[in-house]
């Protein structure tokens, strides 16, 4: 990551009625956590988890929807996965894979996630507060009337939205409103892209956007081509294979306001994540009147 902004401080819980994590394997957690679900119990807060991996991931077989799991620590990999219709608060950072292959719910972490956040994610919403790290939105896809909302507060790593093929992906760097210079995105975005759409706050460097062909590379093939004596039509033909195949497909890529029919669709999301996390009516007015750079499948 190029950027990290100031670490959060996130509250904490200290009520009987929380499971706590303290010694207790994933297992035994999510048996707990199932428990209580199947028992009756709205929302379930689990305190001191510290890398617990697959959390909730047993709900979904046992048709468990429409509770909360309110999260105080850091949850381990592979939180949420599979999800379909359980909103999970992470009052934290949370490590890799999270919302992997996720049907429906939500999941709001009020820090920083990492790697693979919401791959292959294909209902619900997603809202980090913070910043997230590589392959982010990964083969993110949407069926009909379900179209998933991958929302970062912060900004992200490389190859966000590689091999994407719906929903959407919004990157606002809030944190760096006050400072253009700060990139919100690494290299790669959109890479492989078939469908979907990304939209990130500010201009974005052409060079960043998709899977590019190093000139030092080119210029070895070109001067390979021609050693062998290789004609013109057939130079023409490789290059043509090389630089139109799904790793260096060509996105359509827009600088501009966001239309009429997009803030109609998307004014909602980011009034629901503001909030999430107390993010002021200014800020939030500021977001929806920002040009934002906009990536496609061309």
């Amino acid at each position: 990551m190029d950027v990290f902004f100031p670490a959060r401080s996130f509250p904490t819980y200290v009520g009987k009625d929380a499971i706590d994590a303290e010694g207790l394997s994933y297992k035994e957690l999510n048996e707990e956590i199932l428990r209580r679900a199947l028992g009756g119990a709205r929302v379930i807060r689990v305190v001191n988890v510290r890398g617990h991996r697959f959390i909730g991931v047993n709900l979904p077989r046992h048709g468990i929807r429409d509770i909360k799991v309110e999260i105080y620590g850091t949850p381990g990999n592979s939180l949420a996965n599979l999800n379909n219709g359980v909103e999970f608060v992470v009052y934290g950072n949370a490590q890799d894979d999270v919302a992997d292959t996720m049907h429906d719910g939500r999941v709001i972490v009020h820090g920083d996630a990492r790697d693979v956040l919401g791959q292959a994610l294909q209902g619900g919403e997603v809202f980090i507060r913070g910043n997230a790290g590589n392959r982010v939105g990964i083969q993110m896809r949407e069926y009909r009337d379900r179209r998933p909302y991958l929302i970062i507060g912060g900004r992200v790593d490389d190859y966000l939205g590689e091999y994407m093929a719906g929903g959407v992906v919004m990157v606002l760097g809030i944190d760096s409103i006050n400072r253009c210079s700060i990139p919100l995105v690494g290299k790669h975005v959109g890479s492989g892209m078939v469908g979907g759409r990304i939209y990130i706050r500010g201009k974005v460097p052409e060079q960043r956007i998709g899977l590019t062909i190093p000139y030092p590379e080119l210029k070895e093939f070109l001067d390979a081509i021609k050693d062998e004596g290789l004609g013109q039509d057939e130079a023409n033909r490789l290059l043509g294979v090389i630089t139109h195949s799904e790793h260096v497909r060509r996105n359509r890529v827009e600088y501009r306001d966001l239309n009429e029919d997009e803030v109609r669709e998307l004014e909602p999301i980011i009034r629901r994540f503001a909030r999430e996390f107390n993010v002021s009516e200014s800020i939030i007015d500021y977001l929806l009147s920002s040009r934002y750079t906009v990536v496609t499948a061309e």
